[in-house]
């Protein structure tokens, strides 16, 4: 229940705060935000707190690999919107993403190879969603009232059906449900819709820039839960996810290697 009800409110509030990122420093920084493990970091440590550091440590490992699927979602719409509507591209990239995730539910990997699999992944997705990227994208202009609402029921929706779903599997199924892209799709569509495409796969860049964020917090995670106390555990993650998400994203805002990528 405590879990349940951290991340209904979690939702809203981490979109309130990514569109308000996203109007003061642009579409790049906003989806880097929506990367970050601002949702699945503290449901890591509520299901340590509720199931004990075995579930934490293979809820880790499922969410190294829901962050592949994530990944998936974010290549696959922003190659899809360079010439498709938002619909088809959310389409396209939800089928992707999902697809992807359900495959990767029946795979049990040793904590090392699922780690080496995701930053592969997650290096491929960068290359895709940084060739893609265009050169300039429009301001991101101020979400109508409507649109508002739209994100904050869609957010509220999908993760009390991810939370349902969660409360019923095993704790790799639990893990990748936490990484499911929902907030970013939400996130995407409507940027796409107010500001265009350039703009939405503007953001997807960004995002592709924080979930390195997300993936080294889930390693170090996976690594110390089980040998270290629940605080350095955290904390460590924290760090080294504060630490590769600024360097990641120093990289996702640099518009030289941007357009060294385009040209």
């Amino acid at each position: 229940m405590l879990i349940f009800a951290a991340k209904v409110l979690i939702a809203p509030i981490l979109l309130s705060i990514a569109a308000l990122v996203e109007r003061r420093w642009g579409t790049v920084v906003g989806g880097w935000l929506l990367g970050l493990p601002l949702t699945s970091g503290p449901v890591s440590f509520l299901l340590l707190e509720e199931h004990g550091p075995f579930f934490a440590e293979n809820a880790a490992r499922g969410a190294l690999l829901g962050l592949v699927g994530a990944g998936v979602f974010v290549a696959g719409y922003s190659l899809a919107a360079a010439e498709r509507s938002w619909r088809r591209s959310l389409t396209f990239a939800g089928i992707a993403c999902l697809s992807v995730t359900f495959a990767l539910s029946q795979v049990h990997l040793a904590f090392g190879l699922t780690l080496a699999f995701a930053a592969v992944v997650l290096a491929l997705v960068a290359v895709a969603t940084l060739s893609a990227a265009p050169q300039r994208a429009n301001a991101p202009s101020a979400p109508r009232k409507r649109d508002f609402a739209f994100r904050m029921a869609v957010a509220c929706v999908v993760v009390v059906g991810v939370s349902v779903a969660s409360t019923l599997m095993g704790s790799q199924i639990s893990g990748m449900l936490t990484a499911i892209p929902a907030i970013t799709a939400v996130m995407t569509v409507t940027t796409h819709r107010s500001s265009g495409k350039d703009s939405a796969r503007s953001m997807l860049r960004g995002t592709v820039a924080g979930l390195w964020g997300g993936a080294a917090f889930f390693a170090v995670v996976g690594l110390l839960v089980t040998v270290s106390t629940p605080v350095i555990t955290y904390l460590a993650a924290a760090a080294a996810a504060a630490a590769i998400a600024a360097v990641s994203g120093r990289v996702a805002t640099s518009q030289r290697l941007v357009l060294a990528h385009v040209h």
